[in-house]
């Protein structure tokens, strides 16, 4: 949604936000609340721009008075600008124009994040230009999602219907096979691009009456399921049975017949080991006086039920009491299970659809009714008090489950279809609202991460699961849908059809219609990856609740800690250089970050907003960064081996200089790799050489060092090189072919390491150990024992422990595992 604004912008207005040569972009899912579940970017209109620029350019705020006046003195009074607004009649504004209060709480965050000057004051320009970047996002968001429905659906007539609805469409597995079974018991089996029907065959029951003459009756199918490991086809019917058709061979022959049976089975699932195919599997179904049986194969493969001897060749058929009294048992196994909690006085309603879940047997199953309209229960139902019971004031007409992503989607006759975590029945995570008649069908697409949902007047919907929003309506013009009238579907109307086939199926009346997919991606490792390079780190602003991550792309990333979504992203920070460390300052409202090339910047990471600029002290890597508060300074380390001050106390000056006057002196005669502060004002600095310092921040001045640098064993360096070099001689690669730079004895093929992606710890002989990292206890600082250590550092895999207020400053030493490995490995 792309947003022109064609006003004239209001007077004595701070000039709008300098985003420079860099790329922002925003996600939207930051403007959630997370205690409704329609977003507040859905509520503004453009009629609502219009009324709240309106309501900057009116606003005219009283003066402040700082100190009231006297008889000798004037009033001392602090003139506030026109159009800016504080946080209180930001959220006045904005909940007129909107006429609700449901956004006050997030309201507050949204006014930090437009606070880019942090002077508490937000502006018509402020606020326009954070629109316009969300908006512009959106619209690239949109053109890159996958649409799934590249071209027009292929809709074809089941002539053989004779006018009747499709109950249920089905797939055969290897030579791949498209089955539609009617109401009234057609059964079409069509190839695969639906260009025409190979063969079909009816369903018909014929009974004998008191004489003798054979009488047929209407019976309705209810739901039809296919075997795949013994190539079955299973039908149920209001006749009260279950028959099972052979489709092993072109010619598709009825087998056996359950009859007899006390309900009628209304839906099918089933379940078998894809490795081991003659293991037992499962067939599920739930019935209409709200029960669910479960019926266990024990030699699926061979041969489902006892088969008597006897010369006449037709249907075997077999009483379900045999079943249920167990006299298969040699074969097949019985349960019997209510859908919802036994103990409740809650009548029984028809379930409507059923799910084995076999990694924790459970099952999911469903109503039409307000109360237990979805349960997901274990399988032998010992304990009820392990279940999950979901209401909804209409039920579920549909659902489905997917566990890598770890959703329950359901749909229903109130228009809305909504998106669970499986275990948190409560309250859904997304409600999706867009269909104007009842939801009769919902599929969850792993690889495109996406839910396609079919209500009653033929559109079909595609939604983005991250984003809850919709991507993709199909209105599909079948003929009974045509002039506004509603078409009559079957209770199961969707079939989704994995790769390579690769298609959404839906029936309406006696017409089926196919929908290919586009591009679709394999179901994605749930290791995900966030960057598209190495991260440099990640730290945590607990004010906003977010983690703030840097990538050697120079990409910096805001996340949601308790939605795992993506805020806001701004790339190029620092170029094309890698960013290597960050920091926030004790407001946690600006985040500093420092790049290999010695350049600082200072953001308000919750827009991207570039601050401050620092200068650079050096072409050198940035270790280090530290806001002082109390002194209003900036300090920085790196391998310009100096501690770098930057004033901090003008927040309108762009660009600040370094100031290298260190009183205590530049002592580094090697690269600083790392520093840490600990309160009131402890400083320690760590060098490549091993060298560890103590710093006063009030006073700049060394209250100790732990360990003075070490020099490199020049001798066993040079033994190091004269292996290197051997090795290079057994190459391919001959030294007439090197340049001068590749040579193994140059100075430049010997970088120096970073600590912060190296895989192995050893260090090089002739090598003093690296200070890698540093980090204080603060809470044992404030006691000063002299015995205790209060500082550790990390140095090639090993930890040691320092005092800083004994005799003895080193106190400990251990080493870390994954340095005990590399040892191990190494002998």
């Amino acid at each position: 949604m792309a947003v022109e604004l064609k006003m004239a912008a209001p007077t004595k207005m701070s000039a709008p936000t300098d985003l420079g040569s860099k790329s922002v972009s925003f996600d939207s899912s930051v403007f959630s609340d997370k205690d409704k579940t329609q977003r507040l970017e859905e509520q503004i209109k453009l009629h609502h721009l219009h009324l709240l620029m309106k309501a900057f350019q009116e606003h005219r705020p009283g003066d402040i008075i700082k100190q009231a006046g006297s008889a000798y003195f004037p009033a001392k009074v602090e003139k506030r600008t026109p159009g800016a607004m504080n946080l209180e009649e930001f959220k006045t504004t904005v909940a007129q124009v909107l006429k609700t209060n449901e956004y006050e709480e997030y309201l507050e965050k949204l006014f930090t994040k437009l606070d880019t000057s942090l002077d508490g004051y937000v502006d018509w320009n402020e606020f326009c230009t954070y629109m316009l970047l969300l908006y512009r996002e959106n619209d690239y968001m949109r053109t890159k999602r996958e649409i799934p429905f590249l071209v027009e659906p292929k809709l074809r007539h089941i002539v053989h219907n004779r006018q009747e609805q499709t109950t249920k469409m089905v797939a055969t597995t290897g030579t791949v096979r498209y089955i539609t079974i009617s109401k009234e018991g057609v059964v079409n089996v069509w190839q695969p691009s639906l260009n025409y029907v190979e063969k079909y065959y009816s369903i018909s029951n014929d009974e004998s009456d008191s004489s003798g003459q054979k009488r047929r009756f209407k019976t309705w199918v209810t739901d039809a399921i296919f075997l795949p490991n013994c190539n079955k086809l299973v039908i149920g019917s209001t006749s009260r049975d279950i028959r099972f058709y052979d489709c092993s061979t072109n010619q598709h022959f009825e087998e056996f017949q359950l009859f007899a049976m006390s309900d009628v089975p209304y839906c099918f699932d089933y379940w078998y080991d894809t490795k081991n195919p003659s293991n037992p599997s499962k067939l599920i179904f739930g019935v209409d006086t709200g029960y669910i049986h479960t019926m266990t194969f024990k030699k699926p493969v061979s041969q489902l039920f006892e088969t008597p001897f006897k010369n006449d060749e037709g249907v075997q058929k077999i009483f379900w009491s045999e079943i249920e009294k167990g006299q298969q048992s040699q074969f097949v196994s019985h349960e019997k299970i209510s859908h919802g909690d036994p103990t409740l006085q809650v009548l029984p309603d028809i379930v409507k659809q059923v799910m084995y879940l076999p990694d924790n047997d459970y099952i999911i199953s469903s109503t039409s009714s307000a109360q237990q309209s979805l349960v997901i229960s274990p399988a032998d139902r010992k304990d009820f008090k392990k279940s999950y019971v979901f209401n909804i004031d209409k039920g579920i007409e549909s659902f489905d489950h997917n566990k890598n992503l770890n959703i329950l989607v359901t749909g229903s006759l109130d228009h809305v279809v909504r998106i669970w975590n499986p275990y948190v029945p409560a309250k859904p995570m997304a409600v999706l609202q867009g269909h104007a008649t009842g939801v009769i069908g919902v599929k969850i697409h792993e690889g495109l991460v996406q839910v396609f949902s079919y209500s009653k007047d033929a559109v079909i919907k595609v939604w983005d699961i991250k984003e809850h929003s919709c991507l993709q309506t199909v209105v599909l013009k079948f003929p009974s849908s045509i002039h506004g009238r509603m078409p009559e579907h079957g209770t199961f109307p969707m079939h989704m059809q994995p790769a390579p086939h690769n298609a959404l199926l839906v029936t309406c009346n006696d017409y089926i219609g196919m929908l290919k997919l586009g591009h679709t991606s394999q179901p994605k490792n749930l290791d995900a990856v966030t960057h598209d390079s190495q991260l440099c780190g990640a730290i945590y602003n607990k004010t906003f609740k977010q983690v703030v991550t840097g990538c050697d792309s120079s990409n910096v990333a805001v996340w949601e800690l308790e939605s795992g979504n993506k805020a806001i992203v701004f790339s190029n920070a620092h170029g094309d250089e890698e960013i290597t460390c960050m920091a926030f300052d004790d407001s946690y409202r600006r985040l500093l970050t420092g790049a290999r090339n010695g350049t600082i910047k200072v953001w308000n990471f919750q827009n991207g907003h570039n601050l401050h600029k620092l200068e650079s002290v050096s072409e050198a890597e940035v270790t280090g960064i530290f806001p002082c508060a109390d002194r209003k300074i900036i300090i920085s380390v790196g391998w310009s081996r100096k501690i770098a001050e930057y004033d901090d106390s003008d927040p309108d000056n762009m660009y600040i200089p370094a100031n290298l006057g260190w009183k205590g002196g530049q002592i580094h005669q090697d690269d600083i790799l790392s520093m840490d502060y600990a309160s009131p004002n402890y400083l320690a600095t760590g060098g490549y050489d091993g060298e560890i310092a103590v710093w006063d921040t009030e006073t700049e001045k060394m209250l100790i060092r732990l360990r003075k640098g070490q020099q490199a064993d020049i001798l066993k360096k040079i033994e190091a090189m004269k292996e290197m070099s051997v090795l290079s001689k057994n190459s391919t690669t001959t030294e007439s072919q090197m340049s001068a730079d590749d040579h193994p004895l140059s100075p430049l093929k010997i970088p120096r390491p970073n600590s912060r992606h190296r895989k192995s710890h050893r260090v090089p002989r002739g090598q003093p150990s690296p200070v890698d990292k540093l980090l204080f206890l603060p809470s044992r600082l404030t006691s000063k024992t002299s015995d205790a250590a209060m500082l550790i550092s990390s140095e090639a895999g090993y930890l040691h422990w320092w005092a800083l207020f004994g005799a003895k400053h080193e106190v400990g030493e251990s080493l870390s595992h994954s340095c005990l490995s590399e040892i191990w490995k190494g002998k």
